[in-house]
């Protein structure tokens, strides 16, 4: 059985929308940084930011390693 490697068309756009949320939650965060006064919630805010843009780029690198968008 020959396994498929592209993305169906509504994996691409479910993929898209996934990718355009995280970073929107990204912005969304960045630009609140500074408006935060305390020292520990900036810490946590900017770990997130952190977490979620390695997030993205595993995601990136996952879709090109495995040529899954043509």
């Amino acid at each position: 059985m020959q396994q498929q490697q592209a993305l169906a068309p509504h994996e691409t756009l479910e993929l898209h929308e996934l990718l355009q949320s995280q970073m929107a939650g990204v912005k969304k965060l960045e630009s609140s940084l500074s408006m935060i006064q305390d020292q520990d919630l900036t810490a946590l805010v900017q770990a997130d930011v952190q977490t979620k843009k390695q997030q993205l780029r595993d995601i990136q690198q996952f879709v090109n390693s495995h040529n899954l968008i043509q």
